[in-house]
């Protein structure tokens, strides 16, 4: 994809009413449709929510949830709907700031008739998990497992495959994760209309950051004895499953590009890596390429210089530049996408984990010239553009490629010209089938085997070595 926004996930103009009869605040979606409708239609958009809460402000331009006291002193709750479903059966957080005291930060699921101002898990219709002091809490009693910090990812799931009817009553498994792996089950019944995601908190300062929903079973699937993490050198917003790589980012805008950067570059022994598109998500903004070792986390390959690309979203290739140009078919789900290097007979791995010195050299000599560092003003304004959801939304592809690539491609060919580092054919494949070829120089340091993926639910399988045998 161009280096364009994508869709988000949440609508921007959300407003905020007083809900008739409860008096609970409420997120509502401009044609927002009630939750009956949402779980009885299937082409409903995932994405839209209603969204209990007090005590609880929950920030949608940064999906971040803080606790805001009222002098109460009592526990502020947030709820989301739609409920859990099969498809859409966990839910998770990142752990920002727990806070302080023990027992006041938990997560969990709850029907939407739960209280308020009661902690998650001290009622019968909801379960939660005290990240504080890892024990979990249902209908008030407890049973303990491991504590969590900030920086930490904690999840709940519902196990609705392997629902159980007991009488009149519907039990089913609930899960919960701390960093992707399971810690703790507990089999708990199930309200009528469901359980939601929800989050409890009670002390000044806590704050959690939510993650997209997203399907754990067949995440499950997918993991295998040996993980196949240490294949990987950099993980962004990117989680491991044994083959598979998952998106795990916001996907709202340029900024939250997921990254995965093998550990070892391409070789004359290994010079060729491919991935199927196991779920295109939302979008399909996934790409396929080489970049440096430093490449930025939060950049496409081939948007920047230093990497080069074949996008699924469009077919376009990216060499170094925000905007593509036309190269070859679009990807969908089971498509397989190559990439690999055509090594001249005589060549050498360079060992040198950073720039050479000549790279070093000409590319701050062209930030240096002329006073106002042009380069570097672009790359500031990048960075602080990313917090501006807006900011990318540019009428046309014209003006949006002077802000972004002039400066780049001008850097990039001015290298080019003077760079004597080795030329190599970059090839990519589609489902077996070359499509096309391009010359570039490696960088020093050698290239990368990078995918890249910015909307929800992509997941990619990745082979780093087919050729193998």
């Amino acid at each position: 994809m161009d280096g364009q926004p994508p869709i988000p996930p949440f609508p921007f103009n959300i407003r905020r009413q007083m809900y008739k009869g409860r008096g609970r605040p409420q997120i509502i979606p401009p044609m927002f449709m009630n939750a009956y409708d949402i779980r009885q239609n299937q082409h409903a958009n995932q994405h839209q929510l209603n969204v209990w809460q007090e005590r609880v402000l929950l920030r949608w331009r940064d999906d971040t949830m803080v606790y805001v006291p009222d002098g109460s002193g009592k526990p502020g709750v947030c709820i989301m709907e739609p409920q859990l479903s099969l498809g859409q059966n966990y839910f998770e957080v990142e752990v920002i700031n727990v806070g302080l005291g023990k027992d006041t930060l938990r997560i969990g699921l709850a029907s939407i008739d739960h209280r308020l101002d009661s902690h998650l898990g001290e009622e019968g219709n909801s379960v939660g998990f005290c990240i504080n002091e890892g024990s979990l809490f249902f209908n008030g009693a407890a049973s303990a497992s491991k504590a969590c910090r900030n920086g930490d990812r904690v999840g709940v799931g519902i196990r609705l495959e392997e629902v159980m009817d007991e009488g009149i009553t519907e039990k089913c498994p609930v899960f919960f994760t701390l960093n992707g792996k399971e810690i703790m089950k507990k089999v708990i019944p199930i309200p009528a209309r469901g359980m939601c995601p929800a989050v409890s908190m009670c002390a000044a300062g806590q704050i959690v950051r939510c993650k997209a929903r997203s399907d754990w079973t067949s995440q499950e699937e997918e993991m295998v004895i040996d993980s196949c993490e240490d294949d990987w050198g950099r993980l962004h917003d990117v989680t491991v499953h044994g083959q598979v790589l998952a998106y795990a980012g916001r996907g709202k805008t340029i900024a939250d590009v997921g990254l995965a950067q093998a550990q070892k570059p391409l070789s004359p022994t290994n010079h060729y890596f491919e991935l199927e598109i196991v779920d295109p998500g939302k979008n399909c903004y996934i790409a396929i390429g080489l970049a440096k070792k430093d490449y930025p986390k939060k950049r496409h390959p081939g948007w920047n210089f230093g990497s080069i690309a074949y996008h699924a979203d469009d077919g376009k290739i990216f060499k170094g530049s925000g905007v593509g140009d036309p190269f070859g078919p679009r990807c969908h789900k089971g498509d397989i996408m190559g990439c690999g290097i055509m090594f001249p007979r005589d060549y050498k791995m360079d060992s040198d984990d950073g720039d050479s010195d000549d790279e070093v050299a000409i590319v701050k000599e062209w930030q240096d010239r002329g006073p106002f560092n042009r380069f570097n003003q672009l790359e500031h304004r990048l960075a602080h553009d990313n917090f501006d959801v807006g900011i990318y939304d540019f009428p046309d592809d014209d003006e949006y490629e002077e802000y972004l690539s002039d400066e780049e491609e001008e850097l990039e060919e001015y290298i080019d010209k003077v760079q004597t580092g080795t030329k190599v054919q970059v090839f990519f494949t589609r489902n077996g089938t070359t499509i096309g070829r391009r010359d570039v120089q490696i960088p020093a340091g050698g290239f990368y085997p990078t995918v890249g993926m910015l909307s929800l639910d992509e997941k990619v399988r990745v082979d780093l070595r087919p050729l193998s045998g």
